[in-house]
């Protein structure tokens, strides 16, 4: 092979690489957001609170009865029973106040706090959640976690979490065609360089399937080395993270991450192996004096 030859071929083989690892590295990008940002709403929803409050002459021993019904719902994922004279010691210690004497009894009643199953941690399911608990006997009140302007947290995630789901669905459309065009748009170039050895191949008798079978097979390593690229800079990003912040919980997102990875590499491929084939055939159909 020629020098010239030789750097003709290195010159259309990094172009290719770093716009096809690019494009996946970008996209990479934003499926790691999209599993942080569900990791995070799933935490909330796994630590979200309901305080179950019992009537005042309700005992200890009949608090904690229908405690055992409370711990049989299929939605309590965790239930721990607060004493009321517990939560008065520490009330009194927060405020630094003796509202008991002051009073001359103690208002706080029996509870529990409950942690709710994530999968039951929806809007919609709220209403059926505190009927259920209210019908327990001698529960007076359920009351939702509220955030410091008393706005139900529950609320305020799901709203928050739905808000940047459809902007992270909206900008993997927009990417998702950006990817498409880019990637198209350098396969085409490179074909367009090559439209005369495909040209002369076609005349010399070869058929269309064994002129393009080794450019698919060469898009088809351009994707994979690109994929390669794309998924260590995704990797750095994600060390450079987790030592940044000190977190060392990346193990928990192994198969997310290798989802992720499996869908860059289908993306590469099946864009790379689309783009190949119809400018292939686009150049097989034109006739010579139309190659100019």
């Amino acid at each position: 092979m020629s020098k010239e030859n030789t750097y003709k071929k290195r010159t259309s083989f990094w172009p290719t690489i770093i716009s096809m690892s690019l494009v996946l590295f970008i996209v990479g990008l934003l499926g790691l957001v999209s599993v942080y940002a569900q990791h995070l709403a799933t935490f909330y929803r796994s630590n979200f609170e309901v305080f179950v409050f019992f009537s005042e002459e309700t005992t200890t021993e009949n608090a904690k009865l229908a405690g055992d019904d409370i711990k049989k719902l299929i939605f309590v994922k965790q239930a721990n029973f607060v004493d009321r004279e517990i939560a008065a010691r520490k009330e009194i210690a927060k405020t630094g106040e003796d509202f008991i004497k002051t009073l001359g009894y103690n208002p706080i009643p029996h509870s529990y706090q409950l942690i709710i199953d994530p999968e039951f941690a929806e809007d919609n399911r709220m209403a059926q959640l505190e009927k259920e608990l209210r019908n327990i006997s001698q529960v007076d009140d359920v009351v939702f976690a509220k955030d410091d302007l008393g706005k139900n947290i529950l609320s305020q995630i799901n709203k928050n979490f739905k808000t940047i789901e459809l902007i992270l669905i909206s900008l993997a459309g927009i990417l998702l065609l950006i990817s498409l065009a880019l990637i198209n748009s350098t396969v085409r170039i490179n074909m367009f360089a090559r439209r005369f050895i495909i040209k002369s191949m076609q005349y010399v008798g070869a058929s269309d399937w064994f002129i393009i079978k080794p450019f698919l097979g060469m898009y088809i390593l351009y994707a994979l080395i690109s994929t390669i690229i794309a998924i260590s800079l995704l990797g750095s990003i994600v060390y450079f993270a987790e030592q940044q912040f000190q977190f060392n919980n990346w193990q928990q997102f192994i198969s997310q991450y290798l989802i992720l990875a499996g869908i860059l590499l289908v993306l590469a491929l099946v864009i790379s192996i689309i783009s190949v084939y119809f400018s292939t055939k686009r150049y097989l159909k034109l006739k010579i004096d139309q190659l100019y």
